[in-house]
């Protein structure tokens, strides 16, 4: 594939959206100086193909991968058309959304040609999707060890605290400082709901429930480009490009069946792919273009890899997204950041703990007390579960309890709203708290 050379004025030579046949944009170019999360990528994908560790490696010289670079330089085409909606009359076009989202396109009057487009892309359903795929591996992601859906949960905190991207627009947002408890719901309603069987219904809680987030994704990259400006999008791309949604295939469904293959319960081939097929749809419908949208276990393995090298290792919000999101954890539970800390360094390493964690209050011996104590669970549920899938009624086993309405995530999002319940917080997972981003003036930023 041909790579144009790196622009001096990205903002004004790369802000467009890719077409088949076009030349690639190369990477942004802040990036670290040897591929980042090391111990984390050699435990979970050692056992499948070779992690490298500098970035002139073959094993990086891959034309998807260039691709992944370009993408790091746009948003979602269609979704930031409907935001352009909000411009004129903000309750209408809400109104019209949910309207759309909820009872069809068909029945909105009089839709904006952009709202039109939206839906027509949620509505078809991809030629490469295969439904049967899918809910096999929203059965695998279902089953997991109770120590791999822990680990899933901790992950999400060691990334939003650790990845630059991630970490930059999560604190820039405020999000999580001016409205804590709803910013969590709305989280972890999301991530729950994808669990559930379902999910692939265009009317699901878990289908209205990703959109809803893909709709405020769209609105945080017009607010914070706006607020960030032209340098920043110059060394950085947009706020939250194509590409680190679609890394979403890693943070939240690839990590928690890795988690299990390190404690010894190894998956087939076509366990992978129905995995990825299963999120691959979730990408679809959180707009990831489907020329980067992982539809393979190895395709979302090395795509993994490759994001998680290029990850970074914190930037100058690290320690005030670890303090937000700890804070949060140990409100709910004073235990808990130690515990998630603890399981969480069997992956990412004690020193990537450390150093994700320094200068906060929170990297104390603790941890690895819960590292011990999260070790020996795993192996003990990894020793059960493997005897259980070798009973002959094992598979209609898993399919029942994927039934059941308790998939990863869910015990945290039902901890949530208990916690709303004692503080009678009135709060409601509306994924609203963007509206306004038109109404907003330009604000200094902390700087990256």
């Amino acid at each position: 594939m041909q790579i144009k050379p790196m622009s001096d004025n990205p903002s004004r030579d790369f802000r467009y959206y890719w077409r088949e046949g076009m030349a690639l944009r190369p990477a942004p170019p802040v990036l670290t100086e040897a591929p980042a999360w090391g111990h984390l990528r050699h435990t979970l994908f050692d056992r499948h193909h070779a992690v490298a560790d500098t970035w002139d490696d073959p094993a990086f010289a891959d034309d998807y991968f260039r691709l992944l670079d370009d993408h790091l330089w746009q948003d979602d085409e269609l979704m930031q058309g409907v935001v352009d909606t909000f411009a004129g009359n903000r309750r209408i076009a809400r109104a019209k959304f949910r309207q759309a989202l909820h009872e069809g396109i068909e029945t909105v009057e009089d839709p904006a040609p952009q709202l039109v487009a939206l839906f027509e892309q949620l509505d078809r359903i991809p030629d490469w999707f295969d439904a049967e795929a899918a809910e096999r591996g929203r059965v695998a992601f279902y089953n997991v060890i109770p120590v791999a859906e822990e680990i899933l949960i901790a992950f999400s905190f060691y990334g939003t605290i650790m990845e630059d991207r991630t970490a930059a627009s999560t604190a820039e947002t405020h999000m999580f400082d001016a409205q804590p408890l709803k910013r969590s719901l709305e989280t972890t309603k999301m991530l729950a709901s994808v669990g559930l069987h379902d999910v692939f219904n265009r009317f699901s809680v878990g289908f209205q429930s990703a959109v809803n987030v893909r709709l405020v994704h769209a609105q945080a990259n017009r607010g914070l480009s706006r607020m960030w400006g032209e340098g920043h999008f110059n060394r950085f791309g947009p706020p939250i490009p194509s590409t680190s949604v679609s890394a979403g295939a890693g943070w939240f469904a690839l990590v928690p069946l890795a988690v299990e293959e390190v404690f010894g319960r190894v998956h087939t081939a076509q366990e992978w792919d129905d995995l990825a097929m299963y999120w691959a749809y979730i990408l679809y419908i959180m707009g990831v273009e489907e020329e980067i949208i992982p539809k393979t276990g190895d395709a979302m393995r090395r795509q993994t890899d490759y994001l998680f090298a290029a990850a970074g290792d914190g930037n100058q919000f690290r320690t005030q997204m670890a303090d937000t999101l700890l804070g949060a954890l140990e409100r709910a539970d004073e235990d808990l950041p130690y515990r998630a800390m603890g399981a969480l360094s069997l992956i990412v390493g004690r020193e990537a703990i450390t150093e994700a964690l320094e200068g906060t209050r929170w990297d104390v011996p603790r941890i690895d007390e819960y590292a011990a104590e999260a070790k020996l669970n795993g192996l003990q549920q990894v020793q059960a579960a493997v005897a259980a899938d070798t009973e002959p009624d094992a598979q209609v086993k898993r399919e029942a309890r994927a039934q059941e309405g308790m998939p990863p995530w869910m015990a945290r999002h039902k901890a949530t709203l208990a916690k709303l319940e004692q503080l009678d917080i009135p709060v409601k997972a509306d994924y609203s708290s963007h509206d306004q981003v038109h109404d907003q003036g330009p604000r200094v930023p902390q700087g990256l």
